[in-house]
């Protein structure tokens, strides 16, 4: 897996769709494993990535009911689940996915329908420990970590008689939703979701196996800012944050 432009990304995740097969001497090699670098120029190569956060293997107690989806019809056994606590610990896990061409699926409000958001013998970076919140109310700006649920983001919002529009479940991951476009109540007054999103945090591929953080808003990677407002539902990159343009709103009859 070391083709990660966007069409090369594209492929990669429909060929690891069935699993991926752990190669021999990955645990032993992770133990040995030193900080993942979160620079490099395209073809190097990283210092061996360390998996960080909470972190969930078949052995731990807890891994049935972090390893399950909403949708209980797809169930599928991960090697392990890394629950990022920073951004950090996504780009070191994108990068230990890298290294290890271990199939990876990224998950927030696990309410993908037809089970995308896991994998069997793969990782599984979870990102819905993620829920910083920062509000301008001059500005309007609101910048939240992409771990909120929907529901969260309402009521978050509404202490500061502001929105964005939402869908109608509170459970499901507000970056899943604003990523496929975001529809909801709120449309037609505010437009979808993704008309709101200003900004993003995103943790893509670098260089041969590395991994890094970029911003992306209309001034700098606005060609991914587009991408990322509804186009692909979220295959071009981690997003870890979100920022929105926040609309005033008091009342909803």
């Amino acid at each position: 897996m070391h083709d990660y432009s966007r069409r090369g990304l594209l492929k990669a995740t429909a060929a690891a769709g069935a699993g991926a097969v752990v190669l021999p001497g990955v645990a032993a090699a992770e133990a040995a494993d030193a900080s993942a670098v979160t620079e490099g120029a395209e073809g190097a190569k990283c210092k061996p990535a360390k998996l960080t956060g909470r972190i969930v293997r078949p052995d731990d107690r807890g891994y049935a009911s972090a390893s399950l989806g909403w949708d209980e019809l797809f169930t599928h056994y991960p090697l392990v689940i890394v629950f990022a606590q920073n951004t950090q610990d996504v780009v070191n896990a994108l990068t230990w996915a890298r290294q290890h061409d271990v199939a990876l699926r990224v998950r927030s409000g696990r309410h993908s329908l037809e089970g995308w958001s896991n994998v069997d013998n793969g990782i599984v970076i979870d990102i819905s420990e993620l829920k910083s919140v920062h509000i301008d109310t001059a500005s309007r700006i609101a910048t939240v970590g992409a771990g909120l649920s929907q529901l969260e983001a309402v009521t978050t919002l509404a202490k500061k008689d502001l929105a964005v529009t939402t869908g109608t479940e509170g459970t499901v991951g507000l970056s899943g939703a604003t990523l496929g476009g975001g529809f909801g109540f709120l449309t037609r007054y505010l437009g979808m979701a993704c008309d709101s999103l200003v900004g993003a945090e995103v943790v893509v591929a670098s260089g041969a196996e590395c991994a890094k953080v970029v911003k992306a808003d209309l001034n700098q990677n606005s060609d991914l800012l587009w991408a990322l407002r509804g186009a692909g539902n979220g295959n071009f990159g981690i997003v870890t944050s979100l920022t929105y343009k926040a609309a005033p709103l008091k009342s909803v009859t």
